[in-house]
């Protein structure tokens, strides 16, 4: 038997000041503030004093696993605009020392000296609130939109991974920018 409906509530923190315009949630507390359309989910928000009820209407799978989503960003959102999200990410070389420079006004990475290449690679920042710093050995990226904090450190991660003759071999080639750690 189908379920007629499904819904979750998703309690809000403290400080926080949420609106909710149909399907468009904007977030607001003391790091910034985020918005997001949910409209390709399908759903239904309603914003009570202290909780955001979700509601889902004719489930199947898919419809629950969305609807789900939906309360996963949503809680995402609330730790992003009251803490922030920290990624940590560890430069590791062997032979060939890399460099890093983060350029937050133009909005990207360059890694220099990668497997002792010439050419400079170019990682862009997703996100107009992530900034990325450099701690010796460590590339520090914070922001308060976790999917923007994330997808900077996948690219970085994924513009050193081994290619060509060198990806037969990658206990000798550990070159890169790895992630380590996350806050």
């Amino acid at each position: 038997m189908k379920q007629v409906y499904i819904e979750r509530d998703v309690e809000l923190l403290e400080d926080l000041k949420v609106t909710i315009d149909g399907t468009v949630v904007s977030m607001e507390g003391k790091r910034g503030k985020l918005t997001k359309d949910f409209e390709i989910f399908k759903v239904e928000l309603k914003k009570s004093k202290d909780k955001i009820n979700v509601k889902s209407y004719f489930i199947n799978k898919k419809k629950k696993a969305k609807m789900l989503a939906v309360v996963g960003y949503l809680r995402n959102m609330m730790i992003g605009v009251t803490q922030g999200y920290v990624y940590r990410s560890k430069i590791i070389f062997s032979h060939f020392p890399i460099t890093v420079e983060p350029d937050n006004k133009k909005r990207q990475i360059t890694i220099k000296n990668l497997y002792g290449g010439r050419k400079h690679l170019i990682v862009p920042i997703v996100g107009d609130d992530t900034t990325v710093k450099i701690d010796k050995d460590d590339v520090i990226i914070e922001g308060i939109d976790k999917e923007a904090v994330g997808q900077t450190t996948t690219n970085m991660k994924e513009i050193c991974r081994l290619r060509g003759k060198r990806k037969k071999d990658p206990e000798t080639f550990m070159d890169g920018i790895w992630k380590w750690a996350s806050e």
